[in-house]
């Protein structure tokens, strides 16, 4: 099978044909380093290329629920037509055991063929489907990812991986102590500014923000990515708490996203973007975390770090759960869509909805 990780420019394809290669593989597809997770590979076609890689925590809830977890990972992978699929769960046998062969059973029952089921433990491996103590011993296999094509195949291309999902979380954390407190007295600033400007709100006008926020607001959006492509990120605390209230306006919001999606041409000028809006998400209040954080994932995704990109996505589910670029974001990266498939670019958005007119019913 062939797997395909990040959704880059210039992605390398990693050839898996044996249970030491998935073991190597899945780091780089995740980002990160697993613990205490199940991960599964929705496989497609006769050349059982990768579409869909699904991922659980194994935690005291997931046992509670395990039934109800292996149905919605089943019915997730037939949805996207995925005829068949790889398992790996890592952590002890107590947990990982049930979810994998609840995950069995319900693949099973609606014919999606599972071509491998691993356990990871440490430098070691298990197979649920082999029972030859030849090549699946008691005492597992090493795992050795080092001697596997697939590492070296993703190495030789410049993949890397994170150490495990707590480096990434730390990478976005907010900040705190006296910064937080800065960030607080710029944020109550800041929202009195956006008040200013909504109060100039024609009665006329269909869009709750009002021509002056939508204008104020991609003003600075434009000035501040020219900003960071030259190198200057937003370190006042005023400055990221006013961009953290224009960016509730979705008009100014997409903005952003359209200038990820047109100036992310290459790596460097991926992580540009990656930086500007890490660097706002870290630095606004929770209420204003939800598109900076989306916008985040949006550049992350751009430059193949999907650990980035899902990390991201998680903190602006903590913070608005249901809030809709993030949900839009997270399907596409779960069904392996690129990332311009769900971009919008400056010219639409001006087309669709001028900054200095009433913006048009088709705009979300």
């Amino acid at each position: 099978m062939v797997t395909e990780p990040g959704s880059g420019p210039a992605t390398p394809t990693l050839t898996i044909s044996e249970p030491r290669d998935i073991v190597a593989a899945i780091p780089y597809l995740l980002g990160y380093h697993p613990s205490d997770m199940l991960v599964v590979l929705g496989l497609c076609g006769s050349s059982a290329r990768a579409r869909l890689t699904f991922r659980c925590d194994l935690t005291d809830e997931t046992s509670r629920h395990v039934a109800e977890m292996a149905a919605r990972i089943a019915n997730t992978l037939d949805a996207h037509g995925c005829d068949a699929a790889l398992a790996v769960a890592y952590g002890p046998a107590s947990r990982a055991t049930p979810c994998v062969d609840a995950v069995r059973a319900e693949l099973a029952a609606i014919g999606i063929t599972l071509r491998e089921a691993l356990r990871v433990t440490g430098d070691r491996y298990w197979s649920y489907l082999c029972a030859a103590p030849h090549c699946c011993p008691p005492e597992g296999m090493p795992a050795d990812p080092a001697r596997s094509p697939a590492a070296a195949t993703a190495v030789l291309n410049g993949l890397t991986t994170w150490r495990d999902r707590d480096q990434v979380r730390q990478y976005i954390a907010p900040v705190e102590g006296a910064d937080r407190d800065r960030v607080r007295r710029a944020t109550m600033v800041a929202e009195r500014r956006g008040e200013e400007l909504l109060a100039r709100r024609a009665a006329s006008e269909r869009d709750p923000f009002g021509v002056a926020f939508r204008t104020e607001g991609v003003r600075v959006v434009r000035e501040t990515v020219a900003a960071a492509c030259r190198g200057e990120l937003p370190e006042a605390p005023d400055e990221t708490a006013w961009l953290g209230v224009l960016l509730t306006c979705v008009r100014v919001r997409d903005e952003a996203w359209a200038r990820i999606s047109t100036g992310a041409r290459s790596e460097a000028a991926g992580s540009v973007h990656v930086g500007l809006w890490r660097q706002v998400l870290r630095n606004v209040e929770p209420a204003y975390v939800a598109a900076p954080g989306s916008l985040l994932a949006v550049a992350a995704w751009r430059s193949g770090d999907r650990a980035l990109a899902e990390a991201a996505l998680d903190e602006v589910d903590r913070a608005r759960p249901a809030y809709s670029m993030a949900q839009l974001l997270r399907q596409a990266l779960r069904a392996g869509l690129p990332p311009q498939e769900c971009e919008p670019t400056p010219e639409w958005l001006e087309r669709v909805s001028p900054v200095a007119g009433e913006p048009d019913e088709r705009h979300p």
